[in-house]
Order: structure tokens, then C-alpha cells, then sequence
């Protein structure tokens, strides 16, 4: 078994975070060789808006990949999303890739005013718009800016809705939060719905989970109650924070093995040296 990229999320939605911390994990990640930093998008929260998030990101590094997991573009409309998204492709040529999925809380869409029915179909809509701005209609007096070629579209989700939108515009499948096995589920179909549409290759997967070190667990497992209060992955499939330096070790194995080519470990406090146990726990899969 190939060993998977290790990916870890920038702590954006964590208690005490300040946007001096989350730069820091960002130039530390990159320089300890993680293969992306990603973000994950939700609206009624306490967090850092998952754009902007990135975007600072972006800044502050010049080679790490920058990974949307997920956002949530049928909160918006689709000419907004594409616009954004288009912008912050500038600023990172070359190492984006966008995670896009629906979402899992009726309140994030509550907030804006956009119905919880029809969300799927919004999803395609911004992917419409945003591939629709590689080629305007009137330059300069079209949406734009143009986005970078090379960005790189991962699709969430295993409905019919979900397979669909990965053939049509996608280069593979993401999946957070949940457990390895149920991973293995969304594998096997986007690979079947790959294959039966004659695409080359195989779909690149990203699947992960949230870590801790033994001494943070208490204080990881405290926040990720608060966050999952109103929502997230169902009880039954959701994946629980990988502990320990054997116990994040053996879920990266475990996702691995479900197919994963890469995992992506979710920070749960704001420390920076959280991430240096990680890097220092991950050493011989980094680059």
C-alpha cells in the first residue's frame, strides 16, 4: 500500500484563534513538507470565513497546496462563488484545489435566505459559473477574473446529484469527518461512476479526520462536541478524532487502505506546537 499525502486543516474555528495563529500554521505546514492546508466552510459558527482564510493563506505561502474541504458555494449565488473563487485561483497558481459539496446544516442556509431544497442543484450551477468564466463572452466586460487552468475540483457526497457533478467537472472525490469504512463506500462508487463514464485514470480521493495529541485530547474532544452540536456527519459514520501519535499512525493507515491518496488531519486547538507534534508523528510521510 502506497503511502497517502498527509494533508492538515489550518484550526480557523477553534477556540482563542487569531489570524496571527492560523499564518503561523500555515508557513509551518508548508515548510514541514504537509502536501496541502485546507479550510472547511460553514456559516452560523464562530470561525474565520473559509475564503478569506484561504486567501491569507495563500499569501503567507508559495508551494503548499491550498485545499477548500468544503466549500459550500450553493450559500451564494453562482456569478458570486465563481468570482471568488477565480480571485483566489490568482494569488495561488497552480495549488488550489476546490472541495464542493452542499453541506449538512439547514441553518447556514437559513441565515442567507437560499431554500435547503434545490441545493444540490445550486452546486452545479456555481461549477457552471465558474468554469463559464475560462471563457467570457465580453473581456473585460464579463465576470472574470479568468481562473487558473490548473485548479483542481474534488466533489463531496455520493448521491446520484453528487457522481454526476464529479464526472462532469471533477477530478475526484472528498470526504471528511467519517470513519474509514464508510470512506471505502464513497470510493468504490466514485470509482464505479468513473469508470462507467470512460474517464482516463482513477479519481484522485482526499478523505480525513481530526487528531490530537494525548495531552490536547481532553480539550480536542470538548470543542468538537460544540462544533457537531448542530450538525455534521451522522453518529454512526462520523469518524472519531485520531489520538495519539499510534492512534493518528493507524487512521492514516485506515484511510489508506479505504483508497484515500491523501489524508487530511483536522487541527483542534490553536496551538502551533500541535502541529509540530503532527509533522514530527507524520515524518516519514512528509516531503
Amino acid at each position: 500500500m502506497a503511502k497517502p499525502q498527509i494533508g492538515v486543516h489550518l484550526p480557523h474555528g477553534v477556540p482563542g484563534i487569531d489570524g496571527a495563529t492560523i499564518l503561523t500554521w500555515a508557513r509551518n505546514a508548508e515548510a514541514a513538507g504537509f502536501s496541502s492546508i485546507g479550510v472547511a466552510e460553514r456559516l452560523v459558527y464562530a470561525n474565520a470565513d473559509a475564503v478569506v482564510t484561504l486567501a491569507a493563506a495563500a499569501a503567507v505561502t508559495t508551494r503548499i497546496r491550498l485545499l477548500a474541504n468544503i466549500f459550500i458555494s450553493s450559500l451564494r449565488a453562482p456569478a458570486v462563488f465563481a468570482k471568488e473563487v477565480a480571485t483566489l485561483s490568482l494569488f495561488a497558481p497552480g495549488r488550489l484545489t476546490v472541495g464542493i459539496a452542499p453541506g449538512a446544516r439547514p441553518q447556514d442556509y437559513e441565515a442567507v435566505g437560499v431554500p435547503w431544497a434545490g441545493r444540490g442543484k445550486r452546486v452545479t450551477e456555481s461549477l457552471e459559473a465558474l468554469l463559464a468564466l475560462a471563457e467570457p463572452d465580453d473581456f473585460p466586460h464579463s465576470l472574470g477574473p479568468q481562473p487558473d487552468p490548473s485548479i483542481e475540483y474534488l466533489v463531496g457526497g455520493t448521491s446520484k446529484g453528487a457522481l454526476e457533478r464529479m464526472i462532469r467537472f471533477g477530478h475526484g472525490y472528498i470526504g471528511g469527518g467519517v470513519k474509514p469504512e464508510f470512506v471505502g463506500y464513497g470510493v468504490m462508487a466514485a470509482k464505479g461512476a468513473w469508470a462507467g463514464a470512460g474517464k482516463p485514470g482513477e479519481p484522485r480521493i482526499v478523505a480525513g479526520t481530526w487528531f490530537a495529541s494525548d495531552e490536547r485530547l481532553a480539550e480536542a474532544n470538548a470543542w468538537r462536541d460544540t462544533y457537531l452540536e448542530q450538525g455534521g456527519p451522522p453518529e454512526f459514520v462520523r469518524a472519531p478524532i485520531a489520538a495519539g501519535r499510534e492512534g493518528v499512525r493507524e487512521m492514516v493507515d485506515a484511510y489508506a487502505a479505504a483508497g484515500a491518496t491523501e489524508v487530511v488531519l483536522f487541527g483542534c486547538v490553536a496551538d502551533p506546537a500541535e502541529l509540530d507534534w503532527l509533522a514530527d508523528t507524520m515524518a516519514d510521510h512528509l516531503s
